[in-house]
């Protein structure tokens, strides 16, 4: 039996860990931001501006990322993927020195320009991580899978902050920055080594594993995208990819405010240390780590008992409500203790209904799998964009608390898109058939 299941969850554990560093290079810059931003006379409002930069670059390549998942395949495209943005996080660290910083470009230009280029390859990966699931994994093991490569990025984000304060204290914020580059060049390697399209094509993978993961489907073949022409219509006025893009919108701008702002936040705000605000910043992201997994189950197990639609809505608007009222009573809560523990269930139950939304993206598009996610995964980190640079501006005029007051209203907003949402309603496509004409018949003259 250990046969028959071994290399489709040997390729989800690998794409878990490729989620998992990835993670982390998304927020080991928020925490260093302790000490690039007095050295380089950075403040507030630009450091929200640099995290604008990664957010928009990841947002943008979600949908090109995806669209080559599904044409070229997650195998090569997620290996450049992790190679680009390994690259530019080592360059990270030398942005404040490189040449063109000081004749044309101050340094928060140069950081910037890098923040934005990391953006990029990372926006590669959830998309392709999402065709690699819809490949390999059988249709009931999805939310599961789901939730589990998700729940490894509240991993990320929760080793992030004190592995990088602590090398911060004693070594300063750059060799963090060196040490995820080799790391991504091994990932790099491993993926591609390890990684097939399709099960089918991957020698280690039997005949019983392969009859579990298409018990429900005739497998497509190979390649079978490359010449067609993707329906981006059909896509970007489908009922349900809109409402997926609106509820994500609002995931996006509460996730990026605990990327971008929670550590600080319990360091300015909450009045912690640098090391302890980094362990206790830590939080949100391992109720991320553990609610996630549960979502997926919790998903799974409501669409078998009531079907797809009411499954899958069932478990993303009990889970955004109840993130939305912890988020709300974490803000006034004058105890700063009652407050992280508020505010990392509240995060942890949003992250949860990513199960949910991986497994709908997977059962409403078919083989188009990787350009829907991009665009409901777009969606997402335009609210992203937005809240890294709002959040302080309303906290400014506002304070901290009506700041995060609008986030838990917005994962409220979320919660009202479900309601709407029918997993079992596919996206209308109508192929492009090539018609072959008769041949012509030419009739002599006599």
């Amino acid at each position: 039996m250990g046969k028959i299941t071994s290399v489709r969850w040997r390729i989800l554990y690998l794409l878990t860990f490729v989620s998992l560093v990835r993670s982390m290079d998304a927020v080991n810059f928020s925490v260093a931001a302790k000490q690039i931003m007095p050295e380089y006379g950075l403040t507030e409002v630009q450091m929200g501006v640099l995290y604008t930069a990664f957010t928009s670059g990841y947002g943008l390549f979600h949908i090109p990322g995806g669209w080559l998942g599904d044409v070229v395949g997650p195998r090569l495209t997620l290996t450049v993927a992790i190679l680009w943005w390994s690259i530019f996080t080592g360059l990270t660290a030398m942005a404040g020195e490189l040449p063109v910083v000081g004749p044309l470009l101050t340094p928060f230009w140069a950081f910037l320009g890098i923040r934005f280029l990391i953006g990029l390859g990372e926006g590669a990966a959830y998309p392709n991580a999402n065709k690699t699931v819809a490949n390999w994994m059988a249709v009931d093991e999805r939310g599961l899978a789901s939730g589990l490569v998700a729940g490894s990025l509240g991993l990320g984000y929760a080793l992030a902050p004190p592995v990088v304060a602590w090398i911060m204290v004693h070594y300063g914020w750059r060799p963090a920055f060196y040490a995820f580059v080799a790391v991504g060049i091994l990932l790099a390697a491993c993926w591609y080594g390890y990684m097939r399209d399709r099960p089918e094509a991957h020698p280690r993978v039997g005949r019983e594993e392969l009859q579990r993961i298409h018990a429900e489907k005739i497998p497509e073949p190979q390649g079978d995208l490359s010449s067609h022409h993707t329906p981006w219509r059909a896509f970007v006025t489908d009922r349900n990819v809109v409402l997926l893009s609106l509820a994500t919108f609002c995931l996006g701008y509460v996730a990026y405010i605990y990327q971008s702002w929670f550590y600080l936040y319990l360091v300015n705000v909450r009045g912690f240390s640098v090391v302890r605000g980094g362990f206790f910043a830590t939080g949100p992201f391992l109720a991320v780590t553990v609610l996630c997994p549960l979502g997926g189950l919790f998903s799974d197990m409501l669409t078998r008992r009531y079907g797809k639609t009411r499954g899958r809505r069932g478990a993303a608007v009990v889970a955004l409500l109840a993130s939305a009222l912890c988020i709300y009573l974490g803000a006034g809560a004058a105890n700063p203790y009652l407050a992280v523990l508020l505010l990392s269930l509240g995060d942890g139950l949003l992250y949860s209904t990513l199960g949910s939304t991986w497994s709908v993206v997977m059962d409403i598009s078919g083989k188009y799998t990787g350009a829907v996610y991009g665009v409901v995964g777009m969606c997402a980190n335009i609210g992203g964009m937005i809240a890294p640079t709002l959040t302080p501006l309303l906290a400014g005029r506002y304070g901290w608390e009506a700041a995060i007051h609008v986030a838990a209203l917005t994962a409220f907003a979320g919660g009202m898109m479900w309601l709407a949402v029918d997993a079992g309603k596919r996206i209308a496509v109508q192929e492009r058939v090539l018609v072959q004409l008769p041949e012509p018949v030419f009739v002599r003259d006599k």
